[in-house]
């Protein structure tokens, strides 16, 4: 039954339906995309014919892109036994729907199926959603209302129509009478309530109604689709939380208001998966600050519209809100530690320094100048040997050089942190969360934190010179990487294949850094000419999916001439070998021969 907002929508269409001539006019039920304009009206249909769907015909527009289509909607709409059977191939349906009408496909016309076919009401849904040009799906279904005395209804976001002169002339002879759609948040959230499975979530969502009305009101969307994905979503978030976390009403309620909040605005197309990353937090704060003139960001207008929510509060970070928002990833662990180390669950004490001088506005200037103290230290000891990390301490000392309250200029800065990660480099201290790729080092963020002064040229330099350092560390590994595949080789030959091939699932770090190159050949072909045949085939299987597709060209290419010397080493030791075993080993040298045939030709000197 509809609530209040809506009651003269169904009032009408009770009117409509219940007259006794032919009305010569539509009734078209407007309101925008997600507002319930579907869901109303078949709720209305259900309660007016007692569930018999034998008195109305149900017909979606969606994608339609012809007329040919539209018959093939209608009859299937109209003949439900139809759906699943062979008359559901292309082209089919309306003839069957013929036939079953007992009509010769000639004799078609609207007019004639009517005669056929008597339901009480016709039901058109989607109209902006039909490819066919809007002026002859109208003129189709004026048909109903013109020549067969019928009763329709169409469901339309007529904003997304536009203004064209075809479509207000038709519309103009067609609808009698455009009843708009309010959307019923009350109603919908009840019932979306209801199809949330995790109790907890639901709960919490039960709980958090009035919050949850109240940032629905401030969208001004309207659109009840978005708050059912929004509200989806939340369990799953919800579902991935620890019951040390759910105790925390204050972090999971400010965890619920962000969510739905960023849910809104990305969904409703206000602020882009580029938005999310770079434009909201701390430093996109600070920064509009000093940039009066720049445009302003869309989430900063968003904080407006939402007074209740900090729009770039930090217990998130940009990264995270991005799998999750955009690409729909729940990473549980992820989440947690991003939880645990927020000012929800993290107390000082416990916190990095780094993390205690990051955090500045929320410390105390004891606990700020403890922790500024303790981080110089652990820089003048080299401490920090993770790339995350390390970025982070040098955005922080660009940024307290900034403000003054560290006594050094920024070019100075920029020069210490480069002698830092030099100094990390010559004892063989540096590490990389990124492995063999340092390309994929976060270059605004980290841990779950943006980092100070990313945007500015010191920190890029900074950058730049640690990406070509971890760059030269990882190639100084490669002869002890080497030795270490070599002995896998012998020890565990599967392994070995799930480390260098990328058409394995699990492949490693090895699998886009030319170790092999730096691999002895003879130790190579010795230890592969000492497996067992089963054992060579994966070896070669291994080699085969480490080179195909042209990496070779790519970023294996240092390994074109340890592969063509492996080649040639091989054919050289088959004459050493049993027929039956030279037989085998030419076969396997015969999977890559393409590959190695490419590779002598580009690495053979000019």
């Amino acid at each position: 039954m509809p609530t209040e907002s809506n009651k003269q929508v169904w009032d009408y269409l009770t009117y409509y339906i219940d007259l006794a001539h032919a009305p010569g006019f539509a009734v078209l039920v407007s309101g925008r995309w997600g507002v319930g304009k579907t869901y109303l009206l078949k709720d209305f249909l259900k309660v007016t014919f007692d569930e018999d769907a034998a008195n109305y015909v149900y017909v979606s527009l969606y994608g339609l892109s012809s007329i040919e289509e539209i018959d093939d909607a209608l009859f299937q709409a109209a003949f439900p036994v139809m759906t699943g059977t062979a008359a559901k191939v292309a082209g089919r349906i309306a003839k069957a729907g013929l036939k079953f009408l007992k009509v010769e496909p000639g004799d078609w016309n609207i007019k004639e199926f009517l005669n056929k076919f008597r339901a009480k009401v016709y039901v058109f849904d989607d109209l902006e959603r039909c490819e066919a040009p809007i002026n002859k799906v109208l003129g189709y279904i004026n048909q109903f209302v013109e020549h067969g005395g019928a009763k329709v209804i169409i469901l339309a976001n007529e904003q997304e129509i536009g203004a064209d002169e075809d479509y207000a002339r038709r519309r103009e002879k067609l609808i009698g009478k455009t009843l708009q759609v309010r959307s019923v948040f009350d109603e919908a959230f009840k019932h979306f309530v209801s199809n949330i499975d995790h109790a907890g979530a639901r709960g919490f969502i039960e709980v958090a109604a009035s919050d949850i009305a109240t940032i629905y009101g401030q969208a001004d969307l309207d659109n009840l689709r978005i708050l059912q994905q929004t509200m989806w979503d939340f369990e799953r978030f919800f579902a991935a939380l620890l019951p040390e976390h759910t105790a925390n009403k204050e972090a999971v309620t400010t965890l619920l208001r962000l969510l739905f909040v960023l849910s809104f605005e990305f969904k409703g197309a206000r602020a882009s998966e580029e938005d999310i990353l770079t434009g909201r937090g701390m430093t996109a704060a600070i920064m509009d600050q000093f940039d009066k003139e720049a445009p302003r960001r869309p989430l900063a207008v968003a904080g407006e519209r939402y007074p209740m929510v900090d729009i770039d509060d930090n217990v998130l970070s940009n990264e995270l809100l991005v799998d999750y928002l955009v690409r729909g990833v729940v990473d549980a662990d992820a989440i947690r530690e991003e939880l645990n180390a927020s000012r929800f669950f993290v107390s000082v004490a416990n916190e990095p320094a780094w993390r205690t001088v990051w955090h500045w506005y929320e410390r105390s200037d004891a606990e700020f100048d403890a922790a500024l103290a303790k981080m110089e230290t652990q820089f003048k000891q080299r401490a920090f040997t993770i790339d995350g990390e390390i970025l982070h301490v040098c955005g922080l000392r660009l940024f307290l050089a900034d403000k003054g309250i560290l006594k050094l200029s920024k070019a100075d800065v920029v020069a210490e942190c480069k002698q830092y990660v030099d100094d990390l480099y010559a004892a063989k201290k540096l590490e990389t969360g990124a492995a063999d790729d340092p390309r994929e080092i976060r270059f605004q963020g980290w841990g779950g934190l943006g980092i100070c002064e990313s945007d500015t040229a010191e920190y890029k330099a900074i950058f730049k010179h640690l990406i070509s350092t971890i760059q030269q560390s990882v190639v100084d590994s490669y002869p002890d990487r080497a030795k270490q595949l070599l002995s896998l080789m012998i020890s565990e030959v599967d392994a070995f294949y799930r480390q260098v091939s990328l058409s394995h699932a699990d492949a490693s770090k090895y699998v886009r850094s030319p170790v092999l190159a730096k691999m002895p050949v003879d130790d190579f072909v010795n230890a592969y000419l000492a497996l067992h045949p089963s054992e060579q085939r994966v070896v070669m299987m291994a080699l085969k999916g480490r080179y195909e597709y042209g990496r070779l060209d790519q970023q294996l290419k240092e390994e074109k001439p340890w592969i063509v010397a492996v080649h040639a080493a091989l054919t050289k030791r088959l004459q050493e070998l049993s027929p039956i075993s030279q037989r085998r080993v030419g076969m396997h040298l015969e999977w890559y021969d393409e590959i190695v045939k490419t590779s002598k030709e580009l690495a053979t000197p000019a």
